[in-house]
């Protein structure tokens, strides 16, 4: 494996630490501020619109060199917990920025990852590279929920902000071994190709089709399941072993694909991702426990794998470097867009598990695993 491969890998791996406690625990902190939704849904809602800009952003400053991505990446997570650190009980008024801030660190590091991605591996290695990166990334996410759980409980939120602080200077400083290089073009991208009924254009619904996927499950291992336990411990003891659970599932699928094809284990992954849902007709604690052992499956056989094809997708189908960094660009758009619309039905219409809206998002994602599959079979 590459230096530059291993790099990127320790990045994303230190990424996952702070990004984890930031679905988790700041959307919890944010919902017991504010004690309703709204926060939670503006935090995020402004948080995909600053990845969205600032994605764009990050191809222009890449002009100069992708490494500045990198270090403005952790500057401005450093500025989002430096905020909540100073806000305190007062932060649900500013989750617009805290989202922004948060928004342009995801940005900013998704463009460097996304373009390596597409520029540097092949179709084999994409797949290795998914799984490392998604295996590692759970590992981390054993250690940091239980860990971050316990801490805020015992001794408060702000004392691990602090602890994140520490990490987030430490991926500052990694970011000056990352390689020093430019980018020659400005992404273009073309919006008819949405629309256009190719297969390039059923990939590009695949990140529609899948976005509110990742949200809700996000909201259900955070703040759905906090307003039944109401313990940020116990929480962070779940969310590990979610996690525990999640690396099983990567090295079973990994082994899987020495047996079985790759189009037959994910069509395995869509259908658990789907069935999965109907568990949350009738919210407990014990059907939101194995939800998430259910998805812990659905994100290793299928949603992980399908991230790799999409990324994959922009580059097959692109001409030069120019449409490349388009497509790259036009998958983000679509994503978060996708994201923006999840959250901003969250602040309009939900108030707790018997809204409507609740039981909308639940057929929704019933159905978008086996879209999802339909539309990227080609791909597969």
């Amino acid at each position: 494996m590459k230096n530059t491969t291993k790099l990127m890998i320790l990045m994303r791996l230190f990424y996952s630490i702070f990004k984890s406690f930031i679905l988790i625990f700041v959307n919890i902190y944010l919902w017991e501020a504010s004690k309703d939704i709204q926060s939670v849904a503006i935090f995020n809602i402004f948080n995909y619109i600053g990845a969205t800009v600032s994605y764009y952003l990050a191809n222009m400053i890449a002009l100069k060199s992708i490494r500045y991505n990198y270090m403005l990446s952790s500057i401005s997570f450093m500025l989002a917990f430096g905020l909540t650190l100073a806000l305190g009980a007062d932060i649900a008024q500013y989750a617009l920025l805290i989202g922004i801030l948060g928004g342009f660190g995801d940005g900013l590091f998704f463009f460097n990852l996304n373009t390596f991605q597409a520029n540097e591996l092949d179709k084999e290695e994409i797949d290795q590279f998914m799984s490392i990166i998604g295996g590692l990334n759970k590992a981390a996410s054993i250690v940091t929920p239980i860990i971050s759980g316990i801490i805020i409980e015992k001794l408060g939120f702000f004392y691990m902000v602090n602890f994140l602080m520490v990490i987030l200077v430490f991926q500052l400083l990694l970011s000056f071994k990352m390689p020093d290089r430019k980018m020659k073009v400005m992404g273009k991208f073309r919006f008819k190709r949405l629309f256009e009924g190719s297969s390039y254009s059923k990939m590009l619904w695949t990140n529609m089709s899948k976005s509110p996927y990742q949200q809700f499950t996000n909201m259900a291992n955070s703040v759905f399941l906090f307003t039944l336990i109401s313990s940020e411990s116990i929480i962070g003891i779940l969310n590990s072993v979610f996690a525990g659970i999640s690396i099983l599932m990567y090295i079973i699928y990994r082994y899987l694909l020495k047996w079985i094809t790759r189009k037959k284990a994910m069509l395995i992954g869509a259908i658990v991702s789907s069935l999965v849902f109907l568990l949350m007709f009738k919210p407990t604690i014990t059907t939101f426990i194995i939800f998430g052992i259910a998805v812990s499956f659905g994100n290793a056989f299928f949603n992980t794998p399908m991230v790799g094809i999409q990324i994959r997708a922009a580059k097959d189908y692109s001409f030069n470097q120019k449409d490349l960094l388009g497509n790259l660009m036009y998958r983000v758009i679509i994503l978060n867009t996708g994201r923006v619309i999840f959250f901003t039905l969250v602040y309009f219409f939900y108030t707790d598990f018997t809204s409507p809206i609740f039981y909308f998002f639940l057929i929704f994602n019933i159905i978008s695993s086996p879209l999802t599959y339909a539309l990227a079979r080609e791909e597969i």
